[in-house]
Protein backbone atom coordinates (compact mmCIF):
# COMPACT_ATOMS: atom_id res chain seq x y z
CA UNK A 1 0.00 0.00 0.00
CA UNK A 2 2.57 2.47 0.94
CA UNK A 3 4.45 1.63 -2.41
CA UNK A 4 0.65 2.49 -4.60
CA UNK A 5 0.31 5.47 -2.49
CA UNK A 6 3.82 7.01 -3.62
CA UNK A 7 3.22 5.80 -7.12
CA UNK A 8 -0.27 8.04 -6.76
CA UNK A 9 1.52 10.65 -5.45
CA UNK A 10 4.12 10.88 -8.18
CA UNK A 11 1.71 10.56 -10.65
CA UNK A 12 -0.23 13.63 -9.16
CA UNK A 13 3.16 15.43 -8.88
CA UNK A 14 4.01 14.95 -12.54
CA UNK A 15 0.90 16.41 -13.40
CA UNK A 16 1.18 19.47 -11.40
CA UNK A 17 4.70 19.87 -13.07
CA UNK A 18 3.25 19.95 -16.23
CA UNK A 19 -0.17 22.45 -15.69
CA UNK A 20 3.15 24.61 -13.68
CA UNK A 21 5.03 24.06 -17.15
CA UNK A 22 1.87 25.01 -18.86
CA UNK A 23 1.77 28.53 -16.51
CA UNK A 24 5.69 29.30 -16.92
CA UNK A 25 4.85 29.22 -20.65
CA UNK A 26 2.15 31.18 -20.84
CA UNK A 27 4.15 33.72 -18.79
CA UNK A 28 6.99 33.93 -20.85
CA UNK A 29 4.43 34.93 -23.79
CA UNK A 30 3.01 37.47 -21.83
CA UNK A 31 6.46 38.63 -20.83
CA UNK A 32 7.42 39.00 -24.75
CA UNK A 33 4.17 40.87 -25.50
CA UNK A 34 4.85 43.01 -22.21
CA UNK A 35 8.29 43.82 -23.99
CA UNK A 36 7.12 44.60 -27.23
CA UNK A 37 4.97 46.73 -25.69
CA UNK A 38 7.44 48.38 -23.41
CA UNK A 39 9.59 48.49 -26.91
CA UNK A 40 6.53 50.56 -28.47
CA UNK A 41 6.42 52.76 -25.80
CA UNK A 42 9.87 53.96 -25.42
CA UNK A 43 9.37 54.23 -29.43
CA UNK A 44 6.27 56.07 -28.53
CA UNK A 45 7.91 57.85 -25.57
CA UNK A 46 11.09 59.32 -28.26
CA UNK A 47 8.63 60.56 -30.69
CA UNK A 48 7.07 62.80 -28.11
CA UNK A 49 10.59 63.90 -27.26
CA UNK A 50 11.26 64.65 -30.72
CA UNK A 51 7.86 66.09 -31.22
CA UNK A 52 8.39 67.99 -27.92
CA UNK A 53 11.69 69.37 -28.95
CA UNK A 54 10.64 70.62 -32.50
CA UNK A 55 7.45 72.43 -30.81
CA UNK A 56 9.93 74.20 -28.18
CA UNK A 57 12.56 75.32 -31.37
CA UNK A 58 8.77 76.51 -33.28
CA UNK A 59 7.49 78.37 -30.14
CA UNK A 60 10.54 80.04 -29.31
CA UNK A 61 10.79 80.94 -33.54
CA UNK A 62 7.07 82.16 -33.49
CA UNK A 63 7.91 84.50 -30.43
CA UNK A 64 10.75 85.88 -32.06
CA UNK A 65 8.19 86.34 -35.14
CA UNK A 66 5.84 88.09 -33.05
CA UNK A 67 7.98 90.54 -31.57
CA UNK A 68 9.58 91.38 -34.42
CA UNK A 69 6.00 92.10 -35.80
CA UNK A 70 5.05 93.60 -32.72
CA UNK A 71 8.00 96.41 -33.61
CA UNK A 72 7.31 96.32 -37.18
CA UNK A 73 3.81 97.71 -36.33
CA UNK A 74 5.39 99.86 -34.18
CA UNK A 75 7.39 101.56 -36.85
CA UNK A 76 4.64 101.61 -39.21
CA UNK A 77 2.25 103.46 -36.53
CA UNK A 78 4.83 106.07 -36.02
CA UNK A 79 5.66 106.40 -39.61
CA UNK A 80 2.09 106.92 -40.38
CA UNK A 81 1.30 109.44 -37.61
CA UNK A 82 4.47 111.51 -39.46
CA UNK A 83 3.09 110.97 -42.70
CA UNK A 84 -0.79 112.05 -41.37
CA UNK A 85 0.61 114.71 -39.85
CA UNK A 86 2.31 115.80 -42.76
CA UNK A 87 -0.25 115.54 -45.23
CA UNK A 88 -2.74 117.71 -42.52
CA UNK A 89 0.19 120.49 -42.73
CA UNK A 90 0.05 120.18 -46.03
CA UNK A 91 -3.54 120.67 -46.42
CA UNK A 92 -3.95 123.47 -44.14
CA UNK A 93 -0.75 125.54 -45.87
CA UNK A 94 -2.50 124.75 -49.90
CA UNK A 95 -5.34 126.78 -47.99
CA UNK A 96 -3.40 129.01 -48.71
CA UNK A 97 -3.33 130.62 -51.63
CA UNK A 98 0.39 131.83 -50.92
CA UNK A 99 1.82 128.33 -49.80
CA UNK A 100 1.99 125.87 -52.29
CA UNK A 101 4.78 122.81 -51.40
CA UNK A 102 6.18 119.69 -52.65
CA UNK A 103 5.68 116.55 -50.89
CA UNK A 104 8.88 115.02 -49.45
CA UNK A 105 9.65 112.35 -51.61
CA UNK A 106 10.47 115.46 -53.77
CA UNK A 107 12.27 117.54 -51.89
CA UNK A 108 15.88 116.69 -52.64
CA UNK A 109 14.75 115.11 -56.14
CA UNK A 110 13.78 117.98 -57.79
CA UNK A 111 16.57 120.34 -56.58
CA UNK A 112 18.35 120.86 -60.04
CA UNK A 113 20.49 123.31 -61.91
CA UNK A 114 18.20 125.65 -63.78
CA UNK A 115 15.01 123.81 -62.26
CA UNK A 116 14.79 126.10 -59.17
CA UNK A 117 11.79 127.54 -58.08
CA UNK A 118 12.37 131.12 -58.02
CA UNK A 119 9.71 133.00 -56.61
CA UNK A 120 9.60 136.43 -55.63
CA UNK A 121 6.68 137.23 -53.90
CA UNK A 122 6.35 137.25 -49.89
CA UNK A 123 3.83 136.08 -47.77
CA UNK A 124 0.77 137.65 -46.44
CA UNK A 125 3.22 137.64 -42.89
CA UNK A 126 4.94 139.96 -44.75
CA UNK A 127 2.65 142.94 -45.93
CA UNK A 128 -0.78 142.19 -44.44
CA UNK A 129 -1.03 144.64 -41.85
CA UNK A 130 -2.73 143.49 -38.20
CA UNK A 131 -5.77 144.59 -37.13
CA UNK A 132 -4.50 147.43 -34.72
CA UNK A 133 -1.88 148.74 -37.70
CA UNK A 134 -5.04 148.41 -40.20
CA UNK A 135 -6.81 151.42 -37.61
CA UNK A 136 -10.45 152.35 -37.53
CA UNK A 137 -12.54 152.45 -41.13
CA UNK A 138 -12.09 156.56 -40.80
CA UNK A 139 -8.46 155.89 -42.66
CA UNK A 140 -6.30 156.54 -40.17
CA UNK A 141 -3.75 154.56 -39.48
CA UNK A 142 -2.68 153.26 -36.13
CA UNK A 143 1.24 153.22 -35.47
CA UNK A 144 2.14 149.18 -35.89
CA UNK A 145 2.66 147.83 -32.57
CA UNK A 146 6.08 146.27 -31.52
CA UNK A 147 5.88 142.79 -32.31
CA UNK A 148 8.99 140.35 -31.24
CA UNK A 149 12.21 139.36 -33.32
CA UNK A 150 11.75 135.91 -34.92
CA UNK A 151 13.33 134.05 -37.81
CA UNK A 152 10.37 134.80 -40.04
CA UNK A 153 11.68 138.51 -39.82
CA UNK A 154 15.24 137.59 -40.50
CA UNK A 155 17.18 139.62 -43.00
CA UNK A 156 17.27 137.14 -46.36
CA UNK A 157 21.19 136.43 -46.05
CA UNK A 158 20.82 135.60 -42.34
CA UNK A 159 18.34 133.39 -43.40
CA UNK A 160 19.95 131.88 -45.29
CA UNK A 161 22.90 131.61 -43.12
CA UNK A 162 21.11 130.12 -40.48
CA UNK A 163 19.19 127.59 -42.71
CA UNK A 164 22.77 126.36 -43.88
CA UNK A 165 23.56 125.64 -40.79
CA UNK A 166 21.05 123.26 -40.43
CA UNK A 167 20.97 119.38 -41.07
CA UNK A 168 20.93 118.73 -44.64
CA UNK A 169 17.58 116.89 -44.04
CA UNK A 170 15.87 119.31 -41.81
CA UNK A 171 16.61 122.12 -44.22
CA UNK A 172 15.12 120.30 -47.18
CA UNK A 173 12.11 119.76 -45.01
CA UNK A 174 12.34 123.65 -44.22
CA UNK A 175 12.03 124.35 -47.36
CA UNK A 176 8.33 123.17 -47.53
CA UNK A 177 7.86 126.23 -45.29
CA UNK A 178 6.98 129.08 -47.20
CA UNK A 179 8.01 130.61 -50.42
CA UNK A 180 10.47 132.64 -48.69
CA UNK A 181 12.46 129.61 -47.51
CA UNK A 182 12.28 127.27 -50.02
CA UNK A 183 13.72 130.48 -52.28
CA UNK A 184 16.63 130.35 -49.41
CA UNK A 185 17.26 127.08 -49.66
CA UNK A 186 17.27 126.49 -53.80
CA UNK A 187 20.18 129.57 -52.90
CA UNK A 188 22.37 127.75 -50.83
CA UNK A 189 22.04 124.63 -53.03
CA UNK A 190 22.92 126.98 -56.08
CA UNK A 191 25.68 128.73 -54.33
CA UNK A 192 26.88 125.04 -53.43
CA UNK A 193 26.66 124.11 -57.13
CA UNK A 194 28.55 126.47 -58.19
CA UNK A 195 31.24 126.20 -55.83
CA UNK A 196 31.51 122.71 -56.94
CA UNK A 197 31.71 123.54 -60.01
CA UNK A 198 33.97 125.96 -59.61
CA UNK A 199 36.56 123.31 -57.72
CA UNK A 200 36.25 121.10 -60.84
CA UNK A 201 37.11 123.81 -62.95
CA UNK A 202 40.51 124.83 -61.13
CA UNK A 203 41.46 121.34 -60.36
CA UNK A 204 40.33 119.10 -63.63
CA UNK A 205 38.80 116.48 -61.90
CA UNK A 206 35.93 115.55 -59.30
CA UNK A 207 36.11 116.79 -55.91
CA UNK A 208 35.02 114.24 -53.15
CA UNK A 209 31.99 115.69 -51.28
CA UNK A 210 32.71 116.76 -48.04
CA UNK A 211 29.10 117.88 -46.61
CA UNK A 212 25.48 116.34 -46.89
CA UNK A 213 24.51 118.75 -49.80
CA UNK A 214 27.28 118.14 -51.74
CA UNK A 215 26.70 114.44 -51.54
CA UNK A 216 23.21 114.96 -52.45
CA UNK A 217 24.22 117.20 -55.70
CA UNK A 218 27.03 114.66 -57.02
CA UNK A 219 24.21 111.86 -56.35
CA UNK A 220 21.76 114.18 -58.34
CA UNK A 221 24.11 114.39 -61.04
CA UNK A 222 25.47 111.12 -61.59
CA UNK A 223 22.06 109.13 -61.17
CA UNK A 224 24.17 106.08 -62.38
CA UNK A 225 27.14 106.87 -59.63
CA UNK A 226 28.49 103.05 -58.43
CA UNK A 227 29.84 103.85 -55.14
CA UNK A 228 28.67 105.64 -51.99
CA UNK A 229 30.92 106.80 -49.41
CA UNK A 230 29.98 109.22 -46.26
CA UNK A 231 31.06 113.17 -46.94
CA UNK A 232 34.51 113.43 -45.96
CA UNK A 233 33.96 116.47 -43.21
CA UNK A 234 30.39 114.80 -42.09
CA UNK A 235 29.79 111.62 -39.32
CA UNK A 236 26.37 111.51 -39.32
CA UNK A 237 24.83 112.02 -43.23
CA UNK A 238 21.23 111.09 -43.32
CA UNK A 239 21.14 108.11 -45.57
CA UNK A 240 17.69 109.06 -46.27
CA UNK A 241 19.14 111.75 -48.51
CA UNK A 242 20.31 109.27 -51.12
CA UNK A 243 18.77 105.80 -50.78
CA UNK A 244 15.79 106.83 -53.09
CA UNK A 245 18.18 108.54 -55.98
CA UNK A 246 21.04 105.51 -56.14
CA UNK A 247 20.28 102.64 -58.30
CA UNK A 248 23.87 101.17 -59.65
CA UNK A 249 25.56 101.30 -56.84
CA UNK A 250 28.64 98.73 -56.60
CA UNK A 251 30.00 99.82 -53.32
CA UNK A 252 28.80 100.75 -50.57
CA UNK A 253 30.29 101.96 -47.46
CA UNK A 254 27.86 103.33 -45.21
CA UNK A 255 30.32 104.06 -42.11
CA UNK A 256 29.54 107.75 -41.36
CA UNK A 257 25.63 107.45 -42.28
CA UNK A 258 22.88 107.58 -40.07
CA UNK A 259 21.02 104.20 -40.82
CA UNK A 260 17.26 103.85 -41.20
CA UNK A 261 15.58 100.88 -41.58
CA UNK A 262 13.70 102.53 -44.35
CA UNK A 263 16.34 104.28 -46.22
CA UNK A 264 18.11 100.81 -45.82
CA UNK A 265 15.44 98.88 -47.18
CA UNK A 266 15.12 101.25 -50.03
CA UNK A 267 18.31 101.71 -51.32
CA UNK A 268 18.91 97.64 -50.46
CA UNK A 269 16.10 96.89 -52.92
CA UNK A 270 16.99 99.57 -55.51
CA UNK A 271 20.57 98.37 -55.54
CA UNK A 272 19.47 94.63 -55.63
CA UNK A 273 21.08 93.37 -58.56
CA UNK A 274 24.30 95.43 -59.06
CA UNK A 275 25.82 96.08 -55.41
CA UNK A 276 28.61 93.78 -55.03
CA UNK A 277 30.87 95.26 -52.01
CA UNK A 278 29.40 96.31 -48.52
CA UNK A 279 30.47 98.05 -45.80
CA UNK A 280 28.92 98.59 -42.43
CA UNK A 281 29.30 100.44 -39.18
CA UNK A 282 29.86 99.00 -35.79
CA UNK A 283 26.35 100.75 -34.42
CA UNK A 284 23.90 98.78 -36.27
CA UNK A 285 21.19 96.69 -35.56
CA UNK A 286 20.07 93.24 -36.31
CA UNK A 287 16.56 94.93 -37.79
CA UNK A 288 18.69 96.82 -39.62
CA UNK A 289 21.07 94.31 -41.02
CA UNK A 290 18.28 91.91 -41.85
CA UNK A 291 16.16 94.80 -43.74
CA UNK A 292 19.50 95.39 -45.68
CA UNK A 293 20.92 91.91 -46.38
CA UNK A 294 17.80 90.24 -47.31
CA UNK A 295 17.15 91.76 -51.43
CA UNK A 296 20.93 91.58 -51.59
CA UNK A 297 22.07 88.56 -54.34
CA UNK A 298 24.82 89.73 -56.12
CA UNK A 299 26.65 90.32 -53.21
CA UNK A 300 29.97 89.83 -53.10
CA UNK A 301 32.00 90.89 -50.37
CA UNK A 302 30.95 91.97 -46.84
CA UNK A 303 32.64 93.74 -43.97
CA UNK A 304 30.57 93.90 -40.60
CA UNK A 305 30.65 94.49 -37.35
CA UNK A 306 27.47 92.67 -35.82
CA UNK A 307 26.21 94.91 -32.61
CA UNK A 308 26.77 92.59 -29.28
CA UNK A 309 23.44 91.83 -28.32
CA UNK A 310 23.22 90.06 -31.93
CA UNK A 311 20.71 87.15 -31.91
CA UNK A 312 22.81 86.15 -35.57
CA UNK A 313 19.28 85.66 -37.74
CA UNK A 314 21.01 87.65 -40.31
CA UNK A 315 23.51 85.47 -40.84
CA UNK A 316 20.97 83.05 -42.75
CA UNK A 317 20.48 86.40 -45.41
CA UNK A 318 23.72 85.95 -46.49
CA UNK A 319 23.74 85.18 -50.31
CA UNK A 320 25.81 82.46 -51.43
CA UNK A 321 27.84 84.32 -54.02
CA UNK A 322 29.43 86.22 -50.75
CA UNK A 323 33.23 85.52 -51.45
CA UNK A 324 34.98 87.66 -49.34
CA UNK A 325 33.84 88.02 -45.32
CA UNK A 326 34.90 90.67 -42.71
CA UNK A 327 33.28 89.77 -39.30
CA UNK A 328 35.24 92.26 -36.99
CA UNK A 329 34.58 92.64 -33.28
CA UNK A 330 31.46 90.27 -33.10
CA UNK A 331 31.36 88.74 -29.32
CA UNK A 332 27.73 88.01 -30.11
CA UNK A 333 28.90 85.75 -33.27
CA UNK A 334 30.18 82.34 -31.36
CA UNK A 335 32.52 80.22 -32.42
CA UNK A 336 29.54 77.92 -33.29
CA UNK A 337 27.35 80.32 -35.27
CA UNK A 338 30.46 81.13 -37.70
CA UNK A 339 31.37 77.74 -37.98
CA UNK A 340 27.66 77.28 -39.52
CA UNK A 341 28.27 80.47 -41.35
CA UNK A 342 31.87 78.87 -42.82
CA UNK A 343 29.95 75.88 -43.78
CA UNK A 344 27.18 77.40 -45.84
CA UNK A 345 29.31 79.57 -47.84
CA UNK A 346 31.68 77.48 -49.67
CA UNK A 347 32.89 79.86 -52.41
CA UNK A 348 34.73 82.05 -49.95
CA UNK A 349 37.93 82.91 -50.99
CA UNK A 350 39.47 85.94 -48.14
CA UNK A 351 37.77 85.06 -44.76
CA UNK A 352 38.77 87.55 -42.22
CA UNK A 353 37.68 87.00 -38.62
CA UNK A 354 38.73 89.42 -35.77
CA UNK A 355 37.51 88.20 -32.41
CA UNK A 356 38.33 86.43 -29.06
CA UNK A 357 38.63 83.22 -29.76
CA UNK A 358 38.59 82.68 -33.18
CA UNK A 359 41.39 79.85 -33.44
CA UNK A 360 39.09 76.90 -32.36
CA UNK A 361 38.28 73.84 -33.90
CA UNK A 362 34.80 74.56 -34.39
CA UNK A 363 35.90 77.47 -36.89
CA UNK A 364 38.59 75.44 -38.92
CA UNK A 365 36.85 72.57 -39.26
CA UNK A 366 34.03 74.22 -40.90
CA UNK A 367 36.70 76.18 -43.35
CA UNK A 368 37.35 72.71 -44.73
CA UNK A 369 34.58 72.82 -47.21
CA UNK A 370 35.44 76.75 -48.38
CA UNK A 371 37.84 74.93 -51.57
CA UNK A 372 38.27 78.54 -52.89
CA UNK A 373 39.85 79.83 -49.84
CA UNK A 374 43.28 81.80 -51.06
CA UNK A 375 43.88 83.95 -47.79
CA UNK A 376 42.75 83.82 -44.27
CA UNK A 377 42.76 86.08 -41.26
CA UNK A 378 42.74 85.21 -37.89
CA UNK A 379 43.08 87.63 -35.10
CA UNK A 380 42.39 86.95 -31.57
CA UNK A 381 41.72 90.49 -30.19
CA UNK A 382 42.67 89.88 -26.74
CA UNK A 383 45.96 91.20 -24.96
CA UNK A 384 48.89 88.76 -25.47
CA UNK A 385 49.23 87.77 -22.20
CA UNK A 386 45.36 87.08 -21.98
CA UNK A 387 45.63 84.33 -25.02
CA UNK A 388 45.98 81.07 -23.80
CA UNK A 389 48.31 79.06 -25.28
CA UNK A 390 46.56 76.49 -28.13
CA UNK A 391 45.63 73.11 -27.41
CA UNK A 392 47.53 70.20 -29.80
CA UNK A 393 43.96 69.58 -31.09
CA UNK A 394 43.86 73.24 -31.94
CA UNK A 395 47.47 72.84 -33.84
CA UNK A 396 46.46 70.19 -35.62
CA UNK A 397 43.33 71.97 -36.91
CA UNK A 398 45.59 74.62 -38.37
CA UNK A 399 47.69 71.63 -40.47
CA UNK A 400 44.34 69.86 -41.63
CA UNK A 401 43.06 73.23 -42.89
CA UNK A 402 45.98 73.87 -44.48
CA UNK A 403 46.19 70.65 -46.50
CA UNK A 404 42.24 69.90 -47.30
CA UNK A 405 42.05 74.15 -48.64
CA UNK A 406 44.15 73.39 -51.89
CA UNK A 407 44.38 77.08 -53.01
CA UNK A 408 45.10 78.46 -49.65
CA UNK A 409 48.62 81.13 -50.18
CA UNK A 410 48.31 83.35 -47.58
CA UNK A 411 47.53 82.94 -43.93
CA UNK A 412 47.52 85.76 -41.56
CA UNK A 413 47.85 85.04 -37.63
CA UNK A 414 47.28 87.33 -34.75
CA UNK A 415 48.45 85.13 -31.56
CA UNK A 416 51.20 85.07 -28.84
CA UNK A 417 55.02 84.50 -29.99
CA UNK A 418 54.21 80.36 -28.74
CA UNK A 419 51.21 79.85 -30.67
CA UNK A 420 52.57 81.20 -33.77
CA UNK A 421 56.10 79.24 -33.41
CA UNK A 422 53.13 76.32 -32.70
CA UNK A 423 51.23 76.73 -35.66
CA UNK A 424 54.32 77.02 -37.80
CA UNK A 425 56.33 73.94 -36.52
CA UNK A 426 53.12 72.19 -37.24
CA UNK A 427 52.70 73.39 -41.09
CA UNK A 428 56.31 72.74 -41.36
CA UNK A 429 56.06 69.28 -40.74
CA UNK A 430 52.73 68.84 -42.44
CA UNK A 431 52.67 67.16 -46.25
CA UNK A 432 50.61 70.21 -47.93
CA UNK A 433 50.66 68.62 -51.48
CA UNK A 434 51.35 69.34 -54.50
CA UNK A 435 49.58 72.00 -56.72
CA UNK A 436 49.59 71.66 -60.58
CA UNK A 437 52.32 69.58 -60.47
CA UNK A 438 54.34 71.65 -57.81
CA UNK A 439 54.90 71.28 -54.19
CA UNK A 440 52.47 73.86 -52.28
CA UNK A 441 54.01 77.18 -50.38
CA UNK A 442 51.91 78.81 -47.65
CA UNK A 443 52.86 82.42 -46.72
CA UNK A 444 52.58 82.52 -43.24
CA UNK A 445 52.22 86.49 -41.67
CA UNK A 446 53.32 87.27 -37.88
CA UNK A 447 53.38 90.13 -36.49
CA UNK A 448 56.46 92.38 -36.76
CA UNK A 449 57.24 92.28 -33.39
CA UNK A 450 58.21 88.76 -32.92
CA UNK A 451 60.53 88.92 -36.13
CA UNK A 452 63.38 88.24 -34.43
CA UNK A 453 62.12 85.73 -31.21
CA UNK A 454 60.46 83.54 -33.94
CA UNK A 455 62.44 80.16 -35.53
CA UNK A 456 62.47 79.67 -38.76
CA UNK A 457 62.69 76.32 -40.56
CA UNK A 458 65.10 76.14 -43.33
CA UNK A 459 63.93 74.62 -46.15
CA UNK A 460 60.78 74.39 -45.35
CA UNK A 461 57.20 75.14 -47.45
CA UNK A 462 56.09 78.11 -45.36
CA UNK A 463 57.22 81.52 -46.33
CA UNK A 464 57.13 83.37 -43.20
CA UNK A 465 56.92 87.12 -43.71
CA UNK A 466 55.50 90.15 -41.17
CA UNK A 467 53.07 92.56 -41.12
CA UNK A 468 53.21 96.01 -38.93
CA UNK A 469 51.60 95.98 -35.23
CA UNK A 470 48.34 98.15 -34.85
CA UNK A 471 47.48 98.96 -31.50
Amino acid sequence: MDLEDLCGELAALREEMAGLKGEVATLKGDNAVLKGDNATLKGDNAALKGDNATLRQEVVHLREEVVRLRQAVLEERTTRQVVVEELRQEVRRRAAPSDRIQGDGEEVVSLKAGTRDKCDATTSCDVTPTTEEAGPASGKRRPPAACGTNIYHLDYKLLKMVLSKMDCWDMFRARRVCHRWRSAVDDIVGDCRRELTDQQAHSGEVPAPATSLELVLKVQDQPKMTELQAPTAETDTDLRLVAATCHALEKANLRGFKLRVSALRRMAHANASSLRELTLPAVISDWQLEALLEPLKALERLDVSPPVDSSGKWLRLLPKSLKRLDITESPSVTPEATGRLLAALTGLEDVTLHGAGVICDTVLAALHGCSQLDTLELQDTRSLTDIPALTQSEVAAVSRMAVTCRKLNRLFLTSSLENCQAVLTALHETDLGCDSGQSRTIELWVAKSIEDEIEKPSDSSICVEYYDDID
